[in-house]
């Protein structure tokens, strides 16, 4: 006796048909799901079902995964007032602090750049990949 991967197209076809089908219309499993249960690919299981499906006159419904969508919140749930304006106080801190590290990380490298022409020595590290 052959197992799954021996067997070829014609014999798993003879073998397995009715089971998919069953599995998939009547009780209702997904092709990988059959797939893990019956030694058949997914594809294989979804090629069979739509197979007989048009032999049989049976509408196939697309059954995908549901996403759900974010809901937005409506105005007034978002917060009070108070958390509006603590929101805001905090991002002109940030806004505040972003502004002085960039004029830190600007005076590094005005730094760098006259010590490496006064001291005629690099720095700074070579850009692309060591050979």
């Amino acid at each position: 006796m052959k197992n799954g991967k021996e067997m070829g197209y014609r014999e798993k076809h003879r073998r397995y048909y009715a089971k998919v089908t069953k599995l998939y219309f009547e009780d209702g499993l997904g092709y990988l799901r059959i797939s893990k249960l019956i030694p058949v690919a997914a594809t294989t299981v979804k090629n069979w079902c739509i197979t007989f499906a048009e032999e049989n006159g049976i509408k196939m419904e697309k059954r995908g995964r549901k996403v759900k969508k974010p809901e937005l919140k409506a105005p007034e749930s978002i917060g009070t007032p108070n958390d509006i304006k603590a929101l805001q106080a905090e991002v002109a801190r940030l806004q505040k602090e972003l502004k002085r590290e960039k004029l830190r990380a600007d005076a590094y490298n005005t730094m760098i750049d006259i010590a490496e022409s006064k001291f005629n020595i690099p720095i700074r590290k070579k850009a692309g990949a060591k050979r």
